[in-house]
C-alpha cells in the first residue's frame, strides 16, 4: 500500500468513523476516529488479526480497570496499578496491539468518574465503530497481479540477460563486472517482486493462492547458483572445445527461459553435454585440467539450476490438480 492509498483510508475511515459515533450520540466520538487510524494496516489479513486482538484487549482492560477503580477510586494511583497489570497480561496473551486504544478508553472512566454499563457501553462502541470501519475500508486494497505478471517478466528477461552474458564470458569475454552487476539487478528484481506477493497472499482473505511467493523463491534459489557460477568462473583460463558447448548451452537456456517451460529438454541436453564430456580427450596440460575441472563444476551447478525449474514446475502441476477438488 502506497502513501496515498494509505492517507485516502485513513482519512475515509477517520472521518467515517466519528460520524457513525456521533450518529449513535456517544460521548468523546473523536476516539473512535484514533481507533480507526493505527486500525487501518498494511493487508487484510493483518487487519482482521489485530482487530480481534483489540477487541479482545479491550474486554480485558475494561474489566481489570472496573475492579480496580471500583475499590480504589479514580486516583492515579489506581491508573498506575491498571497498566502495570493490564500491559503484562495483554503481551502475554499476544493483544498487546489493543493497549493504546483500550487504555484512551479507559481514561473516559476517570474523566467520567464512573464505570457504569453506559460508560462501559460507550467505550465498547467506540471501540467498534473504530476497528469495523477500518476493517471496512480495508477491503479495497488494489488487486497486484497485472503488477506481479511484470514482474515475471521482468525477471526473466534479467536471467535471460545474465545467461547470455555467460555465453560472452565462456567465449573469451572477461568483463566479469558486467555479469556481477546484471546478477546484483536481477536478485534485487526477485526481492522486489517477492515483497508484493507476499503482500498480495496476504490480502487474500478467503481463496489464497501462493503461486507468485512460490515463484520469487523458485528464482530466488536459481539467482543463488548463478552467484556461485559467476564466482567460479574468472577460474576457466583457457578456451576449449568444452567452453564453447557450455556456452551454446547458457545461449539455448536464455532463449528458452520462460515460466511456463518444463525444463525437461535442457536437462536432456545436459546429460548429452554429460556424455561429450565424458567421451573427450583427456586435458593435456595442468590448465587445460584445472579449467576443465571448474567448467564440469559450473556445469554441475547448471544442472541444479534447470532442476530448480523443473522441481517447481512439478509442484506447481500437483497443486494445480489438487485445488481442482
Amino acid at each position: 500500500m502506497n502513501t496515498t492509498q494509505r492517507t485516502i483510508k485513513i482519512v475515509v475511515a477517520t472521518v467515517l468513523a466519528v460520524w457513525i459515533a456521533q450518529l449513535f450520540e456517544l460521548n468523546y466520538t473523536l476516539a473512535a476516529g484514533v481507533i480507526a487510524i493505527l486500525s487501518v494496516l498494511d493487508t487484510k489479513q493483518e487487519s482482521i488479526k489485530i482487530a480481534a486482538a483489540r477487541i479482545c484487549s479491550m474486554i480485558l482492560g475494561f474489566c481489570i480497570a472496573s475492579i480496580l477503580f471500583a475499590s480504589l477510586g479514580f486516583s492515579l494511583f489506581a491508573f498506575g496499578l491498571y497498566l502495570a497489570i493490564f500491559i503484562p497480561i495483554a503481551c502475554k496473551g499476544k493483544v498487546e496491539s489493543g493497549i493504546a486504544p483500550t487504555t484512551v478508553l479507559v481514561t473516559h472512566f476517570i474523566t467520567a468518574e464512573s464505570i457504569s454499563w453506559d460508560w462501559q457501553i460507550n467505550g465498547t462502541a467506540l471501540m467498534l465503530i473504530g476497528v469495523f470501519t477500518a476493517l471496512l475500508v480495508n477491503l479495497w486494497m488494489p488487486k497486484q497481479q497485472n503488477r506481479l505478471e511484470k514482474f515475471v517478466e521482468e525477471i526473466e528477461n534479467e536471467m535471460s540477460k545474465a545467461l547470455l552474458i555467460f555465453h560472452d564470458q565462456l567465449q573469451g569475454d572477461q568483463n566479469y563486472k558486467e555479469l556481477f552487476e546484471q546478477l546484483v539487478q536481477l536478485d534485487k528484481k526477485i526481492q522486489e517482486m517477492n515483497h508484493v506477493a507476499l503482500n498480495e497472499y496476504a490480502n487474500q482473505v478467503f481463496k489464497k493462492t501462493s503461486y507468485y511467493v512460490r515463484y520469487a523463491q523458485m528464482r530466488k534459489e536459481q539467482s543463488v547458483v548463478l552467484q556461485k557460477m559467476c564466482e567460479n568462473l574468472p577460474s576457466v583460463k583457457l578456451a576449449t572445445s568444452q567452453n564453447q558447448i557450455l556456452a551454446d548451452l547458457f545461449k539455448g537456456t536464455a532463449e528458452q527461459l520462460h515460466e511456463k517451460n518444463t525444463g525437461l529438454d535442457l536437462l536432456q541436453d545436459i546429460s548429452e553435454l554429460y556424455q561429450t564430456f565424458k567421451e573427450s580427450e583427456l586435458p593435456q596440460t595442468r590448465k587445460e585440467f584445472e579449467s576443465r575441472a571448474i567448467l564440469f563444476q559450473i556445469l554441475n551447478d547448471f544442472t541444479r539450476f534447470i532442476k530448480i525449474k523443473r522441481e517447481f514446475f512439478l509442484t506447481e502441476k500437483v497443486y494445480v490438480h489438487q485445488n481442482d477438488y
